[in-house]
């Protein structure tokens, strides 16, 4: 397995020693940028503990409305592009693929907010 500590551990420490040691050590002016780094750097932790099941789960669901094995499913951004495409012009609109397509679409926005914007879901409802 990968060595300890992980990445995304290592933002955790990172974002930590940024917001308890430095922060208060830092001009006032500067502050705004240091949150604004401590965000980035939690997002960034989200993402690389959740983004590959993510991106998993939703290819293996286009497969699904596709009907069809899309490729290389690490790091492929084509049947997601693909989708895209399809939903802009209406390619599922009245077929029996319109309510899984909206699904999709819908896991794909919730699971953006949850790496990007966690406390944007909790607030209205969402768990």
């Amino acid at each position: 397995m990968f060595d300890q500590p992980t990445g995304p551990s290592l933002l955790a420490l990172a974002r930590d020693v940024l917001l308890t040691d430095l922060l208060p050590l830092l001009p006032e002016e500067a502050r705004l940028d240091a949150r604004l780094v401590a965000s980035s750097m939690a997002i960034a932790e989200r993402e690389s503990i959740a983004s590959a099941k993510l991106v998993d789960d939703i290819l293996t669901e286009l497969e699904t409305l596709y009907g069809q094995h899309l490729g290389n499913k690490t790091g492929e951004d084509e049947p997601l592009r693909r989708f895209a495409h399809d939903f802009r012009v209406g390619a599922f609109e009245g077929s029996p693929r319109d309510r899984r397509s909206r699904e999709i679409l819908w896991r794909l926005t919730i699971a953006k907010l949850r790496l990007a914007n966690p406390r944007f879901l909790s607030a209205n409802g969402f768990t």
